[in-house]
C-alpha cells in the first residue's frame, strides 16, 4: 500500500513545483507588460505636449504674434526625471528662429549634452544660438529623429543620456 501512494505523492509534489513555476513566469510577464505599457504612456504624453507646442505656434502664425512666455509655460507639463531643471524656454538667437527648445531643462545642460554627444564644438555660455540650433539638428539626423531643429521631449530623452 506504502509503495502505491509513494508515486502519487511524487507526481503531487512534481506538478506543483510546475504551478508555482508557471505562476512565477506569468507574473514576471504580467510586470513586464506593465513596465512596456507605464514607457508608451510615458512617450504619448511627450507627444501630447510637443502637440501643445505646435498648436500654440500654428495659433500665434495665424494670428501674426508670438506666443507669450505664459502661453509657453501653460503648453508645458512638468518633467519628473529632473525636478532641478530651468522653468522657463528659450527661443533661438535670431529673430526669425522661433522657439527651438521645447522642454524644461537649461541651455548649459543642453549644450554640455551637445558637447558630449560630439556634436556641439561651441562654447557652454547658455545661449542658443545658430551653432547650438545646428548641433541639435545634426545630433537628431544621427539618432534617427526628426531633424527640425527643435529640442523636444524625444530629441531631449535620447541627449539626455549624454550627460551621465
Amino acid at each position: 500500500m506504502l509503495l502505491r501512494l509513494l508515486p502519487i505523492c511524487i507526481l503531487a509534489i512534481i506538478f506543483s513545483g510546475c504551478a508555482s513555476t508557471q505562476m512565477k513566469t506569468q507574473n514576471d510577464q504580467i510586470q513586464s507588460r506593465l513596465t512596456d505599457l507605464e514607457k508608451n504612456l510615458q512617450a504619448k504624453d511627450a507627444e501630447i505636449v510637443d502637440l501643445q507646442y505646435q498648436v500654440k505656434d500654428l495659433s500665434s502664425k495665424l494670428d501674426g504674434t508670438k506666443p507669450s512666455d505664459a502661453d509657453q509655460a501653460a503648453a508645458v507639463t512638468p518633467d519628473t526625471t529632473d525636478q532641478t531643471e530651468s522653468a522657463s524656454a528659450t527661443t533661438d538667437a535670431s529673430p526669425k528662429g522661433g522657439n527651438i527648445i521645447r522642454v524644461k531643462v537649461s541651455p548649459e545642460k543642453i549644450q554640455r549634452a551637445l558637447k558630449s554627444a560630439g556634436v556641439y564644438t561651441g562654447p557652454v555660455d547658455g545661449k542658443i544660438g545658430p551653432g547650438t540650433k545646428e548641433a541639435i539638428i545634426e545630433f537628431q539626423k544621427s539618432h534617427g529623429l526628426k531633424a527640425d531643429g527643435v529640442l523636444g521631449h524625444k530629441t531631449w530623452e535620447e541627449l539626455k543620456v549624454y550627460l551621465k
